[in-house]
């Protein structure tokens, strides 16, 4: 999740020197989400590619870890965490996740879906009154992004408010109003723009319908089931120790600067969560399988959508990307990039965590990372 580029889309679907420090020692945190390591040969291999990669995606530095059973596993923290000190990244670094909080999102909306307390087709105006024509746009379509609701991140005139005060605490109405303010992109279900309004208008509702703050129904319904530990819901702008700092250059004059304490709550349901490598292993197996929920609530997440700009191979679903195989979501938030995937066909498992979201190479920096190393270890599945 990206709060705006100036002028530009703040959003894809998802320079600087390169450090090339390397952390090799094995920590803690390295032995509690390492399986069995690739044979040597295999892991040089692998080692070299991630070394390229980390260059060609411009970030100061990287947390990266691939499951393969039957094969191996490789977890290694490489570069910087802090260029300003040169500190070394750690396995155990914690990050912003931006938009991979959308899959969590959506999962709590299955849940109550299963549980009855909702239905996916009702329509967003039984719940959210507001919203301009609402009755004939459903929880599924803003599950799915077919609503045709503006995405208040491409707005211009709030990019420039937001980014002239970094602390802002932001309410979710305050959000979505701005993406309503706006005509809708298409009628209701005929076509797909990924858009932020849509996700926060879900979390509004999962909201209403429980009765609690959204921080405690994750916590409850996916954080304490999975064992989430290291995975929070920020109650300002302090991120939990370890951290790597996030580079960015998004700002009013597109200098490059500091992300790292910026307040998220301009994310909400859309991009606020902050995570780590260990956890996210856990949470991209989790929902891409279906463990929190029934089967059938599992089989309406990957129903997929292939409006253009999705196509058979590229496709989106309830708050759940498939592209060339992988199951997954990327995320953004100023200074930070995250890609989290798994594969069915092989039970493969990739998450790739950098601290910077300035694209490099035609790229956002941890999605270049994550088509290299799937290039090398799964070349039948290579993402576009």
């Amino acid at each position: 999740m990206s709060a705006g580029r100036r002028q530009r889309s703040a959003f894809a679907w998802m320079l600087f020197a390169v450090a090339t420090v390397y952390c090799t020692a094995a920590t803690t945190a390295d032995r509690a989400i390492a399986d069995s390591q690739f044979p040597a040969a295999r892991r040089a291999a692998i080692d070299a590619t991630l070394k390229e990669a980390l260059a060609a995606s411009g970030a100061p530095g990287a947390v990266v870890g691939i499951w393969i059973p039957g094969q191996g596993s490789f977890v290694k923290a490489v570069g910087v965490s802090n260029p300003a000190t040169g500190q070394a990244m750690r396995v155990d670094d914690h990050f912003r996740i931006g938009s991979i909080t959308k899959t969590f999102t959506i999962t709590a909306l299955l849940q109550l879906a299963q549980a009855k307390k909702l239905r996916l087709d009702d329509p967003v105006s039984d719940y959210l009154p507001f919203v301009p024509n609402g009755k004939n746009i459903t929880l599924r379509m803003l599950a799915n992004m077919t609503s045709g609701l503006f995405n208040y991140t491409e707005d211009d005139a709030w990019v420039k408010i937001a980014f002239s005060n970094f602390q802002r605490v932001w309410t979710p109405r305050e959000l979505v109003d701005v993406g309503l303010a706006h005509a809708p992109n298409f009628p209701p279900g005929t076509g797909w723009h990924y858009s932020n309004t849509n996700t926060v208008l879900v979390g509004m509702v999962i909201e209403q319908v429980t009765g609690k703050p959204i921080r405690s129904v994750f916590a409850d319904q996916i954080f304490k089931p999975l064992g989430l530990k290291q995975t929070s819901w920020p109650t300002g702008s302090a991120m939990p120790v370890p951290y790597a700092h996030g580079v960015t250059v998004q700002t009013l004059d597109d200098r490059r600067d500091d992300a790292t304490n910026r307040n998220p709550s301009w994310g909400f349901t859309a991009g606020e969560l902050i995570s780590t490598l260990g956890d996210l292993k856990t949470w991209v197996h989790s929902y891409t399988t279906g463990s929190l929920i029934s089967p059938e609530m599992q089989r309406e997440r990957l129903t997929w959508v292939t409006l253009p700009p999705n196509t058979p191979q590229r496709k989106y679903g309830l708050g759940i990307g498939s592209d060339n195989g992988w199951l997954g979501h990327t995320g953004e938030l100023p200074g930070y990039n995250t890609a989290a995937y798994y594969l069915p066909e092989k039970g493969a498992t990739i998450v790739v965590m950098v601290n910077s979201d300035i694209p490099a190479n035609g790229g956002n920096p941890a999605t270049i990372i994550f088509k290299m190393l799937a290039k090398e270890l799964t070349p039948d599945n290579v993402p576009q």
